[in-house]
């Protein structure tokens, strides 16, 4: 075979190429397909038809990114130089809190990984191909390029294919472009450039068929689709490091080169006053465990994996830890139209009478009843036969949501067969549209809905692509009634009359002209509009008359339909605003729907739109490239855009210095989802390829969810800096002490090992209870802080500063009058150090109180956890001064009965004065 006919064919030509051109290209026999010898050849070329999978991390590298810290490697240094100077219990210590926390983030992010397998479409699909003259069904991933694939309703498209025949083909293109109506297929040849949501003969690997049946011939497969080259885009895109992740890492680096300098000063000082080598190692370790929080990489996991675990009970799988705090620095949300914002579920929306009466509601059983009271009876007419045509002129039948069977015997469309899954449960089979209309007409007025399924059908005109029209005769008391429906401008063409007030009158050109623009108005506002039209027959015709039967109608009206947002957007949205976060609906979809939508969900308000407010992507490439960025930054909606756009504006607003969150559930929102800070993606109607590549999965495909992941982001980045400021602060102390009392005295206050048992207390239970605390209630009624802004502020700083420095004055005061007013041991003096500080800094966690509380019932007092641990700690001191084998690897010391009044004195003095410096200014 000629090596140019093996060679793949591009899609993007492909839809410009006739019929015959592309089957001569793919060297491939409409009626007989590929023989087996060619199919052979063709996958040796081509490979099989499968994406490329993204490398999951391995739990190896699960591991090893839980100690890949700068923390963690200085606290590994200090275990070492422990072991080397035979500290054993020194060594074993730190070994066992490197452990805790390693374990901790382990498996958090274990089972994250196991969440998001669970949540992976496991189905296999197949498809029905032509194979040397024979139909045959094969593993998708068996069909190469040229093979002959026969569609038919319910099936998921297994390949980039062109159109060679289509009987009445409607194709679910929403997870490729985010178009929310069923697109109508054609075999017939597009000239010139085509967008992928504008190419009528093509169909794309990923999309599902919802109506008709076609014949097809493969063009690419795999890696070569239209699917597999935003699968390529989306490995292109490298994810930048979380938030958290640099704020802590460069904390960690400050605190490092601190430690390291004063541990080098006092080497340096000690070596030349000529004391012990051993001595001084010994303090430089004590330095740096006073210096570095070990509790820190615990605590930060727990906090997060808390996080995680309350967004799970509120169906959020968090994928990666840092992510929950990365959405408490998001001042931006990009969200995708169909299925996010919307329920991706055509429903009525408009009805438009000829007396131009508009009706626009949410249909319930009461709205008719209302309505039959207040209307004129003559305009109820009107309402009678819409719902009658919408019955009666329809294709669909509704299934009982209780038990899935059909809730009628109406016979359906031979080409409606089946669905695909998604649209099955609590909905219906047969076109989308078809669908809407029963339920609307059901739900209206069941007892008229019940009897309009009950006629008998005597005629059917199925839809047809070029007449654009369908209907049916059915016979009922008053003889026989030809419903027909359609697209507005056949309708009309086809329609002599008009009923209005009770009647029907002549249907001028000029009114024609008029529902004409009225369609067109209605589709602006981005409704998917159907026209309706009816008559009476004394009887059936026959011939050619009874083929084409929808002739001399009467029109009755029009039918606006839209697929409606979701009933928690609106106000997620709201809250959103008032957190000083921006959501932009960013779609692949129509300019007038996104428009429609986005006002539904108050994503502006129609007195504030203007020219700005909405921008296709034809004309932010314009915007692009003519620098006219004002515009760009002030866009609330931008419609019709391809997947490189979207990822362009996630970098564009990036580079602005946001925080971009960006949710979405379709292929085509698959590489900005990577690209994004935060990317979330759709559960329910997600597909994989979009859960992949994001940091969170919305189980529930709530909008609303999206907001308390943000709160819960916010309050753990407020109960983080609260924990490193309280981790931060007493460690300070800790320095101050042991360099105040070690320069002056060249004794060590606080051994290493007392520190190293302190600190794992400390750091870990109270620094914990702030870390999982219930946060500020009014979090969400605050802007967004800073992006740029560190973990801790300047204001933050000084409040450390000035809480470190009272406790170091308060426990160094003990320790030097114990020395020298009572003449006490330096062991006696040591524990007065230890036990002082350890109850001071226990009391230090009511310290954490935001300075606009109240002094007894704030955040801190009212956390549970506080208290318990307090109590663990406090138990935990007790027990390790009154077993003898941990008091002597303590060097703990029988103390006096007056040693103890002072360390109780000295424990709550920090206490109470950083209270009052509190009370006088609120700063603090």
């Amino acid at each position: 075979m000629n090596n140019s006919k093996e060679s793949k064919l591009k899609v993007e030509d492909a839809y410009q190429k006739t019929t015959e051109e592309i089957l001569e290209l793919m060297a491939v026999d409409q009626q007989h397909g590929l023989t087996d010898e060619e199919v052979g050849k063709r996958r040796k070329a081509h490979g099989p038809n499968i994406l490329e999978e993204q490398e999951k991390e391995s739990i190896w590298k699960l591991i090893l990114s839980q100690i890949n810290n700068p923390v963690i490697y200085l606290l590994f240094a200090a275990a070492a130089l422990a072991f080397v100077f035979g500290d054993i219990p020194e060594g074993i210590a730190i070994l066992v809190v490197l452990l805790i926390n390693t374990v901790i983030g382990f498996w958090m992010e274990y089972k994250a990984q196991k969440s998001m397998d669970a949540l992976k479409r496991m189905d296999r699909i197949q498809a029905r191909v032509m194979r040397s003259g024979k139909k045959t069904t094969i593993d998708a991933e068996e069909i190469v390029p040229g093979d002959i694939l026969l569609i038919e309703s319910g099936d998921l498209i297994p390949a980039d294919a062109r159109i060679l025949e289509a009987n009445e083909l409607a194709v679910d293109e929403s997870p490729l472009t985010g178009e929310s109506v069923p697109v109508n297929k054609s075999a017939e040849t597009l000239e010139g450039e085509k967008q992928v949501a504008d190419r009528t003969d093509m169909l794309y690997k990923g999309t599902a068929v919802t109506g008709g049946a076609g014949k097809v011939v493969v063009c690419s497969i795999g890696m070569e689709t239209e699917l597999g080259s935003i699968s390529s885009m989306v490995g292109e895109q490298e994810k930048e490091e979380t938030p958290l992740n640099q704020k802590l890492n460069k904390l960690t680096k400050t605190l490092i080169y601190v430690t390291l300098g004063l541990a080098f000063g006092f080497l340096v000082v000690g070596w030349m006053t000529g004391k012990e080598i051993y001595q001084l190692i010994q303090t430089s370790i004590a330095w740096t465990i006073a210096a570095i929080p070990e509790g820190l990489p615990i605590v930060a996991s727990i906090a997060l994996a808390r996080g995680m675990l309350r967004l799970a009970k509120k169906n959020v799988i968090v994928k990666k830890l840092e992510a929950v705090e990365t959405l408490g620095e998001t001042t931006m949300i990009f969200t995708d139209k169909t299925g996010t914002l919307t329920k991706n579920q055509l429903t009525v929306n408009t009805l438009f009478f000829p007396d131009e009466n508009r009706m626009e509601t949410d249909w319930t059983e009461n709205d008719r009843v209302k309505f039959r009271e207040s209307g004129d009876p003559a305009k109820n007419k009107n309402l009678d036969h819409l719902f009658k045509i919408s019955v009666l002129a329809n294709d669909a039948s509704l299934k009982k949501e209780s038990t899935g069977e059909a809730d009628d015997s109406t016979e359906k469309n031979s080409q409606q067969k089946k669905k695909p899954k998604e649209r099955l449960s609590g909905e219906g089979d047969g076109d989308p549209l078809d669908v809407a209309l029963l339920h609307f007409s059901r739900s209206f007025d069941s007892s008229a809905y019940k009897g309009f399924r009950k006629l008998k059908r005597k005629l059917h005109d199925p839809f047809d692509s070029e007449a654009m029209v369908m209907g049916a005769v059915y016979e009922d008391d008053n003889g026989l009634y030809a419903a027909g429906k359609g697209a507005t401008h056949a309708i009309l063409e086809r329609s002599r009359k008009i009923f209005i007030n009770g009647d029907s009158k002549d249907f001028s050109e000029e009114d024609k002209n008029y529902w004409h623009k009225k369609n067109n108005d209605l589709a602006d506002e981005g409704l998917r509009v159907l026209a309706f039209a009816y008559k009476t027959m004394d009887k059936l015709p026959e011939g050619k008359a009874a083929e084409d039967f929808l002739r001399d109608l009467i029109f009755i009206g029009l039918i606006g339909f839209i697929d409606p947002p979701r009933k928690e957007v609106a106000d997620a949205i709201k809250i959103c605003k008032e957190a000083g976060i921006r959501v932009v609906m960013v779609t692949g979809d129509h300019p007038g729907t996104a428009k429609n939508v986005g006002q539904k969900v108050k994503l502006f308000d129609k007195e504030e739109e203007n020219v700005q407010m909405a921008l296709s992507g034809n004309e932010l490439n314009e915007k692009l490239e003519t620098n006219e960025h004002d515009d760009i930054l002030g866009t609330q909606i931008f419609s019709r855009v391809d997947p490189s756009q979207k990822l362009e504006l996630i970098k564009y607003f990036q580079d602005k210095g946001e925080i971009v969150a960006m949710t979405g559930d379709g292929i085509n929102d698959a590489p900005a989802l990577k690209r994004a800070n935060i990317g979330i993606a759709m559960g329910k109607r997600g597909t994989q390829v979009a859960q992949e590549v994001s940091d969170m999965v919305l189980k529930d495909d709530s909008f609303g969810s999206i907001v308390k992941a943000i709160e819960q982001g916010r309050i753990i980045f407020g109960n983080i800096r609260k924990f490193i400021m309280y981790q931060l602060s007493y460690h300070l102390s800790e320095i101050m002490i042991i360099a105040l009392i070690s320069f002056s005295l060249f004794t060590l206050p606080l051994l290493p090992l007392q520190l190293l048992f302190l600190n794992l207390l400390s750091d870990v239970f109270p620094a914990l209870a702030l870390g999982v605390g219930e946060g500020n209630p009014g979090t969400m009624k605050k802007l967004p802080k800073d992006p740029d802004e560190p973990i801790l502020t300047r204001k933050n700083w000084l409040q450390i500063s000035i809480y470190g420095l009272i406790l170091s004055i308060c426990i160094s005061g003990a320790y030097f009058y114990a020395h020298f007013v009572w003449d006490q041991s330096e062991e006696i003096s040591n524990n007065v150090a230890f036990f002082s500080l350890a109850f001071a800094q226990l009391l230090h966690v009511f310290n954490m109180r935001e300075g606009d509380e109240p002094l007894i019932n704030n955040q801190v007092s009212r956390n549970k956890f506080i208290w318990m641990a307090l109590a663990i700690c406090t138990a935990a001191i007790a027990l390790a001064y009154f077993i003898p084998q941990i008091s002597d690897i303590l060097s703990f010391q029988e103390l006096e009965a007056r040693v103890w009044a002072l360390i109780g004195i000295t424990s709550i003095l920090p206490l109470l004065i950083i209270q009052l410096i509190k009370f006088f200014n609120k700063n603090l």
